[in-house]
């Protein structure tokens, strides 16, 4: 499913604070024109979902989330020149700016209100125009687990990937994990969910090797 262009603005105006695009200039990672520039490849069908925002004032410009120089890096080499390019990325709590996870997920854990994040995601599904049966890349155990808990009976087709901030698990490792994971997944529900197709092409291949050798070297 594709983005419709007429609601683009509105968009901008109510999670562009928040939520972001898989969509990167490579020469720069945190320059978010290439979004607006680039809106033919903006796709609902794919979903991916990390926890919460966790550092207070770095978003400056539109579609910044995700569009970083750290961890974030990976979704750009995972995901920029992949079938999945394009897919929306938000996250599963907002307005809740903490750096440690497990300190958030305590929180949820002892009687926080949790139910009004899960009631602004599906509203935030709703008016960006995802489908019941879109898929949704869960980015890490904590998401995984309010996911299951409170999502998963409404959007059945999601599947869990290793958080891309994971400090053990260099670049290349982590592309190419999520990659099977994701490959794996389409062959597994591609009959009964219609899940997007996702197989590596060429320019996937030459910048997982590029990742390679970039190790290589140090």
């Amino acid at each position: 499913m594709r983005l419709i262009p007429l609601n683009f603005d509105d968009l901008v105006a109510n999670y562009g604070q928040c939520s972001s695009w898989a969509v990167w200039n490579r020469a720069k990672l945190t320059d978010t024109r290439i979004i607006s520039d680039n809106k033919s490849c903006l796709k609902t069908s794919v979903v991916m979902v990390a926890l919460n925002l966790s550092v207070d004032g770095r978003i400056v410009d539109p579609w910044q989330n995700f569009h970083s120089n750290d961890h974030a890096r990976k979704l750009m080499y995972a995901f920029n020149d992949s079938p999945y390019r394009g897919a929306y990325l938000t996250d599963i709590i907002k307005e809740e700016i903490e750096p440690s996870s497990g300190k958030l997920m305590t929180r949820m854990r002892n009687g926080y209100d949790v139910q009004k994040h899960i009631d602004s995601f599906g509203a935030e599904m709703d008016r960006v125009g995802v489908d019941k049966n879109a898929l949704f890349i869960l980015f890490g155990n904590d998401v995984y687990e309010l996911f299951a808990k409170h999502l998963a009976s409404t959007y059945s087709n999601h599947v869990k990937c290793r958080h891309y901030s994971h400090y053990r698990t260099n670049d290349a490792e982590w592309v190419e994990e999520a990659w099977s994971k994701l490959e794996a997944h389409y062959v597994k529900t591609r009959g009964t969910l219609k899940t997007l197709k996702f197989v590596r092409n060429r320019r996937m291949k030459a910048q997982l090797e590029k990742l390679r050798e970039k190790l290589d070297r140090l």
